[in-house]
């Protein structure tokens, strides 16, 4: 075994910063258990009153600072005609724009026009939606004098906010639901002001996930919260801890679904660091439980699956299934063959593991017909006359994918018109088929989150034959029937992407960027495409092809590059490679999920 370090300074570096490049659309976010440090100051730009004989040029670049304190909308309406002030809505969305020195301009005496590269649309819910590489805004405030002043006479279609204000002004957050199971945690991000108290950001959070799952979920998600759940005027928050006052509407709960609604609620607010005291009409919401909730008390819930089986790699060599040893510095790191399971029999062109690491499925060929074959991994004698199950198939048939429910996610006609997606319940009883549309682009890798509700897929598109990342939740249709929904494109700027995979700190894209050169290096960016930054110590000793990843907190990334040498990263950064013979036949790396 050899170990390839990194630059003891950069090393330290980016253990400091966190990242080798400055993010271009928004902060990573960790979803770690231990949340994120609230941030009540903030250093953006108060709001203030428009001057006094103050020009159009300036007048509009005042109203864009003021715009930007959503504490103080109603100093921003200043800068407006009576008219516009009534009509302008800047809850509606924000629109955040690349600061540029030339992206205001006096176009006419009365005109001022912003003109700018549009980075993405945040909802009225807080949804980030990555616009297009190559869209913009182009907005043109026209002024008249109102009493001798000019006001803006055309409100904008909500709030403009430029670039260098994102982070000063608005963190991203999630809000927590469950899956259709209820035994996992979904998280929703959502962008929310910072610059608040403990209470007003922790009133805010409440309100906003008793509002129930955004658009992006979709139905997709379940709140236990029953309608007309709501906090009784605000959550105070004294020496850490926020008390959830909710009212009469959530009395009718059971007692499990207390106990999830709960669950919801801590999640939630641990992430700006408060415990959690709730209340139903003034009595405990859990009348069993301590009055401030542990955080430990719901961890069985955890979104990142604490599972010790989901940091165990896997691979293929030669067709043949592998487990991958050593990785915990023990051993030297050597690939053992999968021998005492009856999937070993079978010439494996990909290969899948269950989350708890018991059972596995592979793609395979059958009398010439493409198979999902799935079984158990370890074999005792008593069960090795167990029987391996089968999914028929079509056309080309990608990886396959378990959730923590133990459902197998199988999509295949993959190089059709209409690729097909299905999946397989946990006892293999069921075989239901999943409503979707691509639109003629073709589906090259699929991978779903541990919940069964997030879909990640790399698609390749039918017009430019370049690859992009995309997400989509599982929702429910009339029926009951299953549809792959929300298809939403990350809109990165990256080009020859060959994969991606859920990571503890969001979506890991294997892709080129013009910012580092030509080599395609893993790059990390949040599940609702913001906040692109190469993976932290991303090293240009090898050029990535394929990545292994999941979400579990303790997971380590690897990569396989491009030619067929295995590299995963270790806790401070450094990489460490399999020290193959030359000759030996190359690995493709997977982890559970």
């Amino acid at each position: 075994m050899r170990r390839k370090l990194l630059a003891a300074v950069l090393a330290v570096l980016l253990l400091a910063t966190g990242c080798a490049t400055v993010p271009t659309k928004g902060t990573i976010r960790n979803a770690g258990r231990e949340g994120l440090a609230p941030d009540f100051g903030g250093v953006g730009v108060e709001a203030k009153p428009p001057r006094a004989d103050a020009q159009p040029l300036q007048l509009v670049n005042g109203f864009l600072e003021a715009m930007s304190d959503s504490r103080a909308f109603d100093v921003a309406r200043q800068y407006l005609t009576p008219e516009a002030a009534a009509a302008w809505k800047p809850e509606s969305q924000t629109v955040v724009y690349q600061q540029a020195r030339d992206a205001v301009s006096s176009v006419r005496a009365d005109q001022v026009r912003l003109r700018a590269g549009m980075i993405a649309a945040i909802d009225d819910r807080g949804s980030w939606t990555p616009a297009k590489v190559d869209a913009r805004v182009d907005f043109t405030f026209k002024l008249v004098k109102v009493d001798g002043q000019w006001r803006v006479a055309t409100p904008p279609p909500g709030v403009y906010l430029s670039s260098n204000q994102l982070d000063p002004k608005l963190a991203p957050r999630n809000l927590y639901f469950f899956n259709p199971g209820k035994d996992m945690l979904v998280p929703d991000p959502v962008y929310l002001p910072v610059n608040l108290s403990a209470g007003q950001a922790a009133t805010q959070l409440v309100q906003e996930l008793l509002k129930g799952p955004t658009r992006r979920l979709g139905n997709g998600a379940i709140s236990l919260a029953p309608p007309g759940t709501a906090v009784q005027v605000s959550v105070p928050v004294e020496v850490g801890v926020a008390t959830v006052a909710l009212n009469e509407a959530a009395a009718p709960l059971r007692d499990t679904e207390r106990r999830l609604l709960a669950a919801q609620i801590v999640w939630t607010l641990n992430q700006i660091n408060l415990r959690v005291k709730i209340t139903v009409s003034g009595a405990p919401l859990l009348p069993d439980e301590p009055d401030v909730l542990p955080f430990s008390n719901f961890g069985n819930y955890d979104p990142q699956v604490p599972d010790g089986a989901m940091t165990e790699l896997f691979g293929v060599r030669s067709g043949r299934i592998q487990r991958i040893e050593g990785l915990d510095g023990a051993s030297d790191i050597a690939a053992r063959p999968l021998n005492s399971s009856r999937l070993y029999d079978y010439q494996a062109e990909s290969f899948a593991v269950s989350l708890r690491g018991d059972s596995g499925a592979i793609v395979t060929t059958e009398d010439g017909d493409k198979v999902v074959a799935y079984a158990r991994l370890e074999s005792t004698e008593d069960d090795k006359s167990e029987q391996v199950r089968k999914i028929q198939t079509e056309g080309r048939v990608l990886r396959p994918s378990f959730d923590n429910q133990d459902n197998l996610w199988v999509l295949d006609r993959a190089d059709g018109p209409v690729p097909r997606l299905r999946v397989r319940n946990r006892d293999g009883t069921a075989l239901a088929d999943v409503t979707t549309s691509f639109h003629g682009d073709a589906p090259v890798a699929l991978r779903m989150a541990p919940d069964g509700v997030r879909a990640l897929l790399v698609m390749r598109s039918k017009t430019t034959g370049e690859n992009y990342v995309q997400t989509g939740t599982i929702q429910t249709a009339s029926g009951g029937k299953l549809v792959l929904g929300q298809l939403r494109q990350l809109q990165l700027p990256l080009t020859a992407i060959t994969d991606a995979a859920w990571n503890k700190l969001g979506i890991l894209v294997a892709g080129t960027s013009p910012d580092v050169g030509n080599m395609r290096q893993p790059w990390l960016v949040n599940t609702d495409g913001s906040g692109r930054q190469l993976l932290p110590g991303a090293s240009s000793g090898f050029e990535t092809a394929l990545l292994a990843s999941n979400l579990n907190k303790d997971t380590l990334p690897v990569v396989e590059d491009v030619k067929g040498q295995l590299h995963w990263q270790t806790r401070d950064l450094t990489w460490v490679d399999m020290d193959n013979d030359a000759n030996a036949a190359p690995i493709v790396p997977t982890y559970p999920g």
